[in-house]
């Protein structure tokens, strides 16, 4: 069986993701450290709740692209892992070690003291902020025989955003009423549905052709994204203005409803975007290359960010809000830069996961 076609405006979703993680990274000191009264902080609590699709979206991504590339076809598994150990684990050892070393000189922590955080740490991801990403593809790396088992089942692969549902629903009650997991958020089984959409996807992919599959409807899918974020956002916005919402026991189930409705229109909006960008424009090569790089950015970025809160950024009520926006753009530019250039070099496989082609 030949290849497939390849889609190429993936790489465009995965530039728009990455500049969906950083801002979230960007705001997320002022979020936590404004007073909301303050002038710009819905400004800054919009950009960081809105966002909040990227992590979502990237596994949307991932899954759109195993499903496509690899359902119903032989694979074979040894060479399978060999490449994930050598994009995924091989990086994360790296970068959770380079992580932990810079805490334990800024916190001035014992060797054994830092050696002992990086290993508690590290099965969850908790070594940085954004490191528990690269728990959740593990596992889905893991897990994916699994997937492609499931697939075999008729009514499975004829519906699978249906029974993608049915698992998230399924765990999130399960986790609500019996097992009350503190690191739920490091749990392949609360992105089910968005991996299964990135199933559903796929399946339409390869019955309609990449770019005939999701090349109708922008006007109704553009509404229904603005007034999903708008719900979302909104709701978010009460449990921080309004706190005494919280309590609510409803709260709970309309506001995962919200955000899972948000999640998944998010990446379908984003997926047809990325799809109409004009070729060759400035825009598109842009977001072409922050997205064949946006491995690497992700892992690098908060590296930037956390150098420029320590030692460039103000307090001063004009230079603060110009310097916030400035890291979160330097960090990025800094980050593409470096990737770039590392990925040219045998040092890729052990810092980005894999080396340009």
């Amino acid at each position: 069986m030949g290849k497939r076609e390849r889609i190429t405006y993936l790489e465009l979703l995965r530039g728009l993701l990455i500049i969906a993680v950083v801002a979230i990274h960007t705001t997320s000191f002022s979020v936590a450290k404004l007073p909301t009264g303050s002038a710009l902080y819905p400004l800054y609590y919009t950009v960081n709740v809105g966002c909040n699709f990227a992590v979502p979206g990237f596994l949307f991504l991932s899954a759109l692209l195993l499903f496509y590339h690899y359902d119903g076809r032989q694979l074979s598994w040894l060479s399978f892992y060999k490449k994930r150990i050598k994009k995924v684990v091989v990086p994360y050892l790296f970068w959770s070690f380079f992580y932990a070393a810079y805490y334990t000189y800024d916190h001035r922590l014992s060797l054994e003291q830092g050696w002992h955080r990086f290993w508690n740490n590290l099965p969850l991801g908790n070594n940085y902020e954004h490191l528990y990403f690269m728990v959740i593809i593990a596992q889905f790396y893991l897990l994916f025989p699994l997937f492609m088992l499931l697939q075999r089942v008729p009514v499975l692969r004829r519906h699978p955003l249906v029974f993608g549902i049915a698992i998230q629903l399924a765990v999130y009650l399960l986790n609500y009423y019996v097992w009350h997991m503190d690191e739920i958020g490091t749990f392949i089984g609360s992105y089910m549905l968005y991996l299964y959409l990135g199933a559903f996807a796929a399946k339409k992919m390869r019955e309609k052709g990449v770019q005939q599959a999701f090349g109708q409807g922008a006007g109704w899918m553009s509404a229904a994204f603005i007034a999903a974020a708008a719900v979302y956002i909104g709701q978010k916005w009460l449990q921080t203005a309004a706190p005494h919402w919280v309590p609510q026991p409803y709260l709970s189930y309309v506001n995962k409803l919200s955000e899972a409705l948000y999640f998944s229109l998010a990446c379908l909006f984003l997926l047809q975007l990325a799809r109409g960008f004009r070729q060759g424009s400035p825009l598109y090569k842009a977001l072409f290359s922050l997205g064949t790089y946006s491995y690497g950015i992700y892992l690098m970025h908060p590296f930037f960010l956390l150098l420029w809160r320590e030692y460039v950024q103000q307090t001063g009520p004009v230079s603060y809000h110009l310097l916030v926006w400035a890291g979160g753009a330097l960090s990025i530019l800094l980050s593409w830069a470096i990737v770039k250039t590392v990925s040219r070099t045998p040092l890729a496989p052990y810092i980005v996961g894999e080396s340009a082609k």
